[in-house]
């Protein structure tokens, strides 16, 4: 649990919202100096009846839960895992997951948790190819996907896609047009999963929405 809300916490902090130290056996979620919600150490998240209620409050409880998700995933995951036996390793990693040849692996660094795509070798006994991810659970479990021939990289969206597909239905909705209730409700699905998939993705949009005026203020002048 202590190492949980620690972890999340250095993650969280990397993309900006603030917690507390924990208490009420739970990690306060931090909005303007006062809890907006909290993550329970099963990495469920919960509202107390003293948090902060607003839309913002209710934005930062839905960015939070796909980091205390994946987190507590991935800690679990390596925390149950057995060592990776493989030749001339210079580090031990733990075996998450290993399929048609394809090997996925994560140990934690001082620097964060480390996660690695590999092959194994004809011989079946070291590996190779190394694809390594800090901080990259989710790339790393992707590339172990297409690696293990699971899932086809051409059903696979970049995050630049996934970001452009975001903007897209943004504009479609700035522009008024007529759309029927399912269409409508189609898009914000897939904002929604996107969303899950780019916890940061209004704050990428607003971002590159100040670099656009920014630029377009300088060729005015």
């Amino acid at each position: 649990m202590v190492n949980f809300f620690k972890e999340l916490s250095r993650v969280l902090a990397k993309h900006d919202i603030e917690t507390a130290p924990p208490e009420r056996n739970a990690l306060p979620i931090m909005i303007n100096g006062r809890s907006a919600c909290y993550v329970e150490p099963s990495g469920e998240m919960c509202i107390f009846p003293n948090d902060v209620r607003s839309p913002e409050a209710d934005e930062l409880y839905h960015k939070v839960a796909p980091f205390s998700s994946e987190v507590r995933e991935y800690l679990t995951a390596i925390e149950r895992a057995p060592l990776l036996e493989a030749t001339a390793l210079d580090e031990d990693f733990r075996l998450l997951a290993e399929f048609k040849g394809a090997v996925l692996a994560g140990r934690e660094t001082e620097y964060g948790y480390m996660f690695v795509t590999w092959e194994r070798d004809y011989e079946g006994t070291g590996v190779l190819n190394g694809s390594y991810y800090l901080d990259g659970y989710a790339k790393a479990k992707q590339d172990f996907a297409i690696r293990s021939g699971m899932i086809e990289k051409q059903r696979l969206f970049s995050d630049a896609q996934l970001l452009d597909i975001y903007q897209i239905i943004n504009e479609t909705f700035d522009a008024g047009y007529n759309l029927t209730q399912e269409n409508e409700k189609n898009l914000i699905s897939i904002q929604k999963q996107i969303e899950g998939l780019l916890p940061d993705v209004k704050e990428q949009i607003a971002a590159l929405r100040q670099t656009d005026a920014e630029t377009m203020q300088g060729q005015s002048m």
